[in-house]
């Protein structure tokens, strides 16, 4: 990603009426499908702490200090491991054990109440166990409005962004975050979520002041559903507020996804880089080629055998037969050779761990001494790192041997904090800290794995970044959207990044 890491930065009277209610607007209000009822349900059932202000901090004991061990997310719930209230250090209203481990204040940031207003919008905006958490878009620049606006004050409020479906080009630093942007043709409208009916919010039932920020040009925001409103279509924006769809631009998914690694498909790999790569068979001592081609970022299988020199030029032979049963090779120069290694320093027989090559552009998942799993991933544009300056400063990823720290399931990132942000990208997927502020993020704005894309942060495609984050450790307990790498979560999986 950018130069950036991530900030994340009642009583006890819940009845079953709330929970009937709440499927209820489920049902009326969300896609009618039982997955979203379920979803719905099961965090607003009774026994749960639900996350109410910007995240609800999981403590490792019943006190705001030493360790945060993770935090839930507005939307989410986490079970309760009794309804005991524990009196602790910095949280007048008591603090309460929750699943797996740690404890949760019940201040401002959480509540029993699943009745609660915010709660209710909330829990119809929460995140997927997908690939993509969540649909994603590129703002053109545009308002985030905390109620729907009418057409006067619509017109009022974006009579400054030029017309609707209309877009200025990317500044130099933002070049690539628009690679899978496509124009807005318009969803099949879902309902209208229940907290914006009658010129409400997800916050309050009264009418609320209308502009909460405005998205920059380059931005990005994620969203949970498309519906109509006063003849316009609008999105309704994970964070609560709501954007008129017509100044976006939604990105499509990248369906790259790298390989897990078995019996018969091993190491060594070449992988086909920057474009299609042309495949040959040998004849009468001479490389020909066959007519066809490896498309890009794919992989071929190579054999253990030594490469052929043939005119100067050194091929590889492949376990690819031609249609004719013949061996095809592939020219050294074309490939991107992934080979086995072995265990990096301090990492043991037991560890999990990733080495990524940012020359290669590849990364390949071990399991102790076995590899897993392969494929292509970005590094920053900078390339290695420089020597005598700041990785930071240079976009480049730095090499070195790391453990994750932190991982998040979504979170924003931004070089910035507060509202009045220049730049962010909303609910960045399966992000793993391993040396902040660098991480192993999906990147959903491009799919162009492989080569030099982001500023310094590994970019992986979305079902390679799921893939990653449930392999890895700490493991993220259920319910909970951040974990930090621990004594009592667990500690973080080996990162070994080379030039």
């Amino acid at each position: 990603m950018s130069r950036s890491w991530t900030r994340i930065g009642a009583a006890w009277c819940a009845l079953s009426t709330v929970v009937v209610a709440a499927a209820s607007d489920a049902r009326a209000d969300g896609p009618a499908t039982k997955t979203v009822e379920s979803a719905v349900a099961r965090a607003l059932v009774p026994g749960r702490v639900h996350a109410k202000g910007y995240a609800a901090f999981i403590w490792e004991k019943p006190q705001k200090l030493g360790k945060k061990l993770g935090y839930v997310r507005p939307g989410d719930s986490v079970a309760l491991r009794s309804t005991e209230r524990r009196v602790g250090v910095g949280c007048a209203g008591g603090f309460v054990p929750v699943e797996p481990r740690g404890f949760i204040c019940l201040d401002r940031s959480a509540t029993l109440d699943p009745s609660d207003r915010y709660v209710r919008s909330m829990a119809l905006l929460k995140i997927s166990a997908d690939a993509l958490p969540l649909k994603y878009a590129l703002s053109n620049g545009t308002p985030m409005y905390r109620r729907l606006p009418s057409r006067t004050e619509w017109t009022r409020s974006e009579r400054f962004l030029g017309k609707p479906g209309s877009h200025k080009p990317l500044s130099w630093g933002n070049k690539g975050h628009e690679k899978l942007a496509e124009a807005w043709t318009g969803e099949a409208p879902d309902r209208m979520p229940f907290y914006l009916r009658d010129g409400g919010s997800a916050s309050s039932s009264k009418p609320l002041g209308l502009v909460r920020r405005h998205i920059p040009l380059g931005s990005m925001l994620a969203y949970v559903r498309a519906f109509e409103h006063a003849g316009r279509q609008w999105l309704a924006s994970a964070d609560g507020t709501v954007v008129p769809a017509d100044r976006t631009r939604p990105f499509r998914e990248s369906k790259f996804a790298g390989s897990q690694l078995t019996d018969s498909l091993t190491l060594p790999l070449a992988w086909i880089r920057k474009r299609a790569r042309p495949q040959f068979v040998l004849k009468s001592g001479q490389a020909v080629k066959t007519g066809k081609r490896w498309t890009v970022r794919t992989h071929v299988a190579l054999q253990s055998g030594p490469p052929v020199t043939i005119a100067g030029r050194r091929y590889l032979p492949t376990k690819q037969p031609s249609t004719a049963g013949d061996t095809l090779y592939i020219a050294e120069r074309d490939a991107t050779v992934v080979k086995r290694r072995d265990l990096p320093f301090g990492v043991t027989a037991k560890d999990k761990w990733l080495v990524v090559s940012i020359t290669q552009g590849t990364l390949v998942a071990y399991q102790g001494t076995k590899p897993v799993f392969a494929t292509l991933v970005s590094p920053g544009v900078g390339g290695p790192p420089h020597r005598g300056k700041s990785p930071v400063k240079t976009s480049s990823t730095p090499v070195g041997i790391y453990r994750v720290t932190y991982k998040h399931r979504a979170a924003t990132m931004s070089p910035e904090q507060g509202e009045n942000r220049k730049f962010w990208i909303a609910d960045v997927p399966y992000t793993q800290y391993f040396h902040a502020p660098f991480a192993l993020h999906v990147a959903y704005w491009h799919e162009n794995f492989g080569e030099y894309m982001s500023a310094g942060c590994i970019n992986v495609s979305p079902q390679d970044g799921k893939w990653l984050f449930d392999f890895t450790g700490p493991r993220v307990p259920e319910d909970w959207n951040g974990a930090a790498a621990s004594k009592a979560n667990g500690w973080g999986s080996y990162v070994v990044v080379v030039r």
